[in-house]
């Protein structure tokens, strides 16, 4: 090999460690930016919204929602673990209720927790005094994630603000008569 090109060998190589970058391969062509963790998240529980509590795809809990899924959600019953138990709590909401539909007004994302604040317009079917009432309830569920499904959540709702529009009233607890000591 020549001397002249040794040297531009030699100058090549030191500027490729002098400058490090050069030796980096090419950018890679733009495209779409790598989803967040959190975006990703927001966006499973914005389409759960919409298209199982709104739209009543039911079907779609089974893609959504991990088998081991716990509603931990104080005073509510223990209805089992998994799609099926949301399924028939869902399926129970549309016996009472007809044409529910969610609004989300936030949602706030951290890590594997999405909070989700929403207001639901729903209309009570059948015959009798609250037949045809339409009720807005707001509420407040905290969702946990974990690959992609969720797998708990804590729900908060203004259940008293619905028995009120559904014309139920408090009444004070009657005073007991007790002997004093």
């Amino acid at each position: 090999m020549p001397r002249a090109s040794w040297r531009l060998l030699f100058v090549l190589l030191a500027g490729l460690f002098a400058f490090p970058s050069l030796a980096q391969e090419a950018p890679a062509p733009p495209g779409d930016p790598p989803v967040s963790t959190e975006a990703a998240n927001k966006a499973l529980v914005r389409r759960y919204v919409d298209e199982v509590l709104s739209a009543g795809k039911l079907e779609l809990l089974d893609e959504m929602v991990a088998p081991e899924y716990v509603d931990r959600t104080p005073g509510v019953p223990d209805r089992g673990r998994g799609p099926a138990a949301l399924r028939a709590a869902q399926q129970q909401m549309r016996r009472l209720f007809s044409q529910i539909r969610y609004t989300l007004e936030s949602l706030v994302a951290e890590g594997d927790e999405v909070a989700a604040r929403y207001t639901v317009r729903a209309i009570r079917p059948g015959e009798g005094a609250d037949a045809g009432r339409t009720v807005t309830v707001t509420g407040i569920t905290l969702f946990r994630i974990v690959d992609g499904r969720i797998r708990e959540t804590w729900i908060v709702n203004d259940q008293l603000g619905m028995f009120q529009q559904l014309g139920y009233r408090l009444q004070e607890p009657e005073a007991k008569n007790e002997p004093t000591p």
